[in-house]
């Protein structure tokens, strides 16, 4: 455990104790301000090779390729569409035009706060204007958005959860244990996330939002996963009947986006 994160455990036990509510409005305000990372040269390599379209709600995309065949890829949390570009090539290869969305506050979309829920309502604006999508492939907690958007308007043949959380509920509550919340802080917490999103966090439940769902899957999950447990990777697997599951070991939750093992298996059920 780094210093600065043992400093902010320290400090939000001490909140708790005089305050559990200001705690968990802290808390709040943290959760839904997502930071930005330097870019990768990498990604400025695959940026330069992309076209940019800027939609009218202030999300970005970029694309690669040229098709009647699309794909779309769906970063997660504190991310951008770049960090997933690897896939591209391989899916290019295959004969997919390949987009790739900024969600909201992330990359080159406006915002500086942003939700789960409001990365769903991304993806269905970005299915509407831009597809439709014949696969699309989410990783963490895009792949939860992307589950969400599958009971709305959201109908691709094909899709990938990479590294997916099972629901909200757990990364909320993982969240708050990961900060130092005390049991009444983090209650709080989650019901003031709730309010500010405007959705129970139940209807993020990507286990539940699967179920029934005709969609051919495949799910991917690293065994030592610490971001997203493996354990929500069988969860959803076991709702989900149309569905196969990839475990890999010692990729974790974000190299694993980065290999080209991944990208080709990808590639290929896409294909």
């Amino acid at each position: 455990m780094n210093f600065e994160l043992s400093l902010l455990r320290m400090k939000n036990k001490l909140i708790c104790f005089f305050s559990p509510y200001i705690a968990a409005r802290q808390a709040r305000e943290l959760f839904l301000t997502p930071k930005k990372f330097p870019i990768k040269h990498w990604e400025l390599e695959m940026e330069e090779k992309g076209i940019r379209t800027d939609a009218v709600n202030g999300l970005s995309t970029i694309s690669w390729g040229k098709s009647d065949r699309k794909v779309l890829l769906v970063h997660g949390w504190e991310s951008r569409a770049t960090q997933l570009s690897g896939f591209v090539e391989y899916l290019v290869s295959a004969g997919f035009q390949v987009f790739a969305m900024d969600g909201p506050a992330h990359g080159h979309s406006n915002g500086t706060k942003a939700n789960p829920y409001e990365f769903s309502k991304a993806v269905e604006y970005i299915y509407e204007k831009q597809g439709p999508f014949e696969g699309i492939i989410g990783h963490s907690m895009g792949a939860a958005a992307v589950a969400a958007s599958m009971s709305e308007s959201v109908n691709p043949n094909k899709l990938v959860l990479i590294s997916s959380p099972s629901s909200i509920l757990s990364v909320l509550k993982r969240f708050s244990k990961f900060i130092g919340l005390t049991s009444e802080s983090s209650k709080i917490f989650i019901k003031l996330i709730e309010r500010e999103v405007g959705v129970p966090a139940s209807k993020l439940d990507t286990a539940n939002n699967m179920v029934g769902q005709q969609v051919r899957g495949l799910i991917i999950h690293d065994e030592y996963d610490v971001e997203v447990p493996y354990k929500d990777a069988l969860l959803i697997n076991s709702d989900w009947k149309n569905s196969s599951l990839i475990t890999t070991s010692g990729l974790g939750h974000r190299a694993i986006v980065r290999n080209p093992i991944i990208w080709k298996k990808v590639a290929d059920f896409m294909s």
